[in-house]
C-alpha cells in the first residue's frame, strides 16, 4: 500500500506539466498572432498608371536639367577654364548616357507591341531610377559651380559682369536682325518660320535682364549688405536665354545653307537615279514591275524639278519630298539590282539621308530647348530616338543598313518636331 499512496503526487504533478505547456504554447500563439500581421503588414502596391505618369515627370525634369547644365558648363568653362571643369564635363556625358537608356526604355513603353504588367512596371522603376541618377549628377555639379561662383565673385563684379554680358548680347541684335531678314528674303516663310520673333524675344530677354540687375544695384546702394545673388542669376538666365536666341538663328543659317546643299546633291543624286531606272527595266520582264518603277521615275522627276526651280527656295522640305520619293523608287528597282548595286546604291544616298536626319534633328532640339516648359515626354522620346538611330547609322557596317537606319532617324526628328509644336499650341517662335 505504501507504493500506491505516491500514484495521487504523480498524477496531481502531470496534471501541472500539461497545464503548463498548455499553457505555454497559447501564450506562444498569442504572440504570433499580435506579430503576424506586423510583419505581413505591407504597403500597397504602386499602380502601373501611376508609375508612368512619375516615370514621364521625372523624364522631363532630368532632360531640362541636362540641358540646362550643358548651357551652365559653357558659361563655367568660360569663366574658370577647362582644367577645372572636367568633372562637370564628366557628369553630363555620364547624365546623357543614362537619359538615352531611360528614354529608349519609355520607347518601349510607347511602342504599338504589347507589354506585360510586370514589364511596364519593371521599366518604369528604372526610367525612374536613371531619371533620378542623371538628375542628381548633374545638378551636383551645377550647384557645385554655383557656390563657388558665390564664393569668388563679389556682387559689385557679379554687376559689372551680368552689364558687359547685357552690352555684349545687345551688340549682336543688329547682326541678327539683319541675318534674320536675310533669311527671310532667301527662303520660303515656312522654311524660316522657327526663328521668327527671335530678335525681338532676345531683346526682351537682355531688357529683363538689365531690370533685374538695375533693382539689384539700387538695393546695393541702398544698404551694401542687401542679399542680390538671387536676381544675379535671375539675370544671369535671361542673358543665356537671349544670347541662345540669337545662336539659334545662326544655327538657322548655316542649316538652311547645307539642307540647300544637300538639296542640290539630292537633286542631282536623283537625277542619276532616274536614269539607272531607265536602263535597269528594259532589264525586267515583268509588266508591273516596269510600270512601278516608270511610275516611281516619274514621281521621283516631278519632285527634282520642283526643287530645283522653287523660288524661294524651301531645302528642308525639297529634302524630305526628295528622301520619299527617291526611296519609293529605290524599292522599285530593288528587283533589278544585284546585291552589290544595291550596297553602292546605299552607301551613295547614305550622305544624303544623314545630312537630312541631321538636320531635322537639329531643328527639333532647338525648337524643344527654346520652348523647355512648354514640351512633354512624347517629343523628346521622339528627338532621343532619333539620334540613336542617327548615331548608330554612321557607324553601321551594312550601308543598306546605315541607310534604313538614317532615314529612320530623319522620321522620328519630324515626329518630334510636330509633337513639340503641338505641345507649344503651335507657336513657332522662340
Amino acid at each position: 500500500m505504501g507504493d500506491f499512496s505516491l500514484i495521487p503526487s504523480l498524477i496531481v504533478f502531470a496534471v501541472v506539466v500539461v497545464a503548463l505547456i498548455v499553457g505555454l504554447s497559447f501564450l506562444r500563439r498569442r504572440a504570433r498572432r499580435r506579430i503576424a500581421p506586423q510583419i505581413g503588414h505591407a504597403p500597397a502596391r504602386v499602380e502601373v498608371s501611376d508609375l508612368i505618369r512619375s516615370a514621364n515627370i521625372q523624364l522631363v525634369q532630368m532632360d531640362d536639367a541636362i540641358r540646362d547644365a550643358d548651357v551652365e558648363l559653357q558659361f563655367a568653362i568660360a569663366e574658370f577654364g577647362p582644367e577645372t571643369t572636367h568633372e562637370f564635363a564628366d557628369a553630363i556625358t555620364t547624365a546623357k548616357s543614362r537619359a538615352s537608356e531611360a528614354f529608349a526604355l519609355k520607347q518601349r513603353l510607347d511602342d504599338s507591341v504589347p507589354d506585360s504588367e510586370q514589364q511596364q512596371r519593371d521599366w518604369s522603376k528604372r526610367i525612374l531610377s536613371l531619371s533620378d541618377s542623371a538628375h542628381a549628377l548633374v545638378t551636383a555639379q551645377s550647384r557645385a559651380f554655383e557656390r563657388r561662383r558665390r564664393q569668388e565673385t563679389t556682387a559689385p563684379d557679379s554687376l559689372r559682369r551680368v552689364r558687359d554680358d547685357i552690352a555684349t548680347g545687345r551688340s549682336r541684335l543688329p547682326a541678327a536682325t539683319a541675318s534674320s531678314d536675310a533669311l527671310a528674303a532667301a527662303y520660303a516663310a515656312e522654311a524660316v518660320a522657327p526663328v521668327v520673333g527671335r530678335t525681338d524675344a532676345a531683346r526682351s530677354a537682355f531688357d529683363e535682364a538689365e531690370r533685374l540687375i538695375d533693382d539689384a544695384t539700387t538695393s546695393l546702394e541702398a544698404s551694401p549688405l542687401t542679399p542680390v545673388a538671387s536676381q544675379v542669376q535671375a539675370a544671369e538666365a535671361a542673358v543665356r536665354r537671349g544670347s541662345d536666341l540669337l545662336d539659334s538663328i545662326d544655327r538657322m543659317r548655316d542649316s538652311l545653307r547645307a539642307a540647300l546643299t544637300s538639296r542640290d546633291d539630292a537633286v542631282a543624286a536623283a537625277r542619276s537615279l532616274i536614269v539607272e531606272a531607265s536602263r535597269l527595266r528594259d532589264t525586267i520582264e515583268d509588266a508591273d514591275a516596269v510600270a512601278r518603277i516608270v511610275a516611281a521615275s516619274s514621281a521621283l522627276d516631278d519632285v527634282a524639278r520642283t526643287a530645283a526651280t522653287r523660288s524661294p527656295p524651301h531645302p528642308t522640305a525639297d529634302l524630305d519630298a526628295l528622301g520619299t520619293a527617291t526611296s519609293r523608287l529605290d524599292e522599285t528597282l530593288a528587283v533589278a539590282r544585284t546585291a552589290q548595286q544595291r550596297l553602292d546604291s546605299a552607301r551613295s544616298a547614305l550622305v544624303g539621308a544623314v545630312r537630312i536626319a541631321d538636320s531635322h534633328i537639329r531643328t527639333a532640339s532647338d525648337f524643344i530647348s527654346a520652348r523647355r516648359g512648354a514640351v512633354g515626354t512624347d517629343a523628346r522620346t521622339r528627338l532621343a530616338a532619333a539620334e540613336r538611330e542617327l548615331a548608330l547609322a554612321q557607324v553601321e557596317a551594312d550601308p543598306v543598313a546605315a541607310l534604313d537606319g538614317a532615314r529612320r532617324a530623319a522620321t522620328l526628328a519630324t515626329d518630334a518636331d510636330a509633337l513639340a509644336r503641338y505641345d507649344a499650341g503651335g507657336s513657332l517662335d522662340g
